[in-house]
């Protein structure tokens, strides 16, 4: 993870039980899981409508 991301979000104020890199790191997962979820989805709809209709 770059550090210049990190820094972005002002680390220094966030809690001591916070963890600055796994909590970017599960944030970074999160958006390719909704990105590529939706693109399934939208695949599945697309095929369905070609094939069922």
């Amino acid at each position: 993870m770059s550090e210049g991301k990190v820094e972005a979000f002002e680390v220094e104020r966030w809690g001591k039980e916070m963890d600055p890199e796994e909590h970017l790191g599960t944030w970074d997962g999160f958006m390719a899981l909704t990105k590529y979820g939706t693109i399934a989805v939208v695949l599945i709809l697309v095929f369905m409508g070609i094939f069922l209709l």
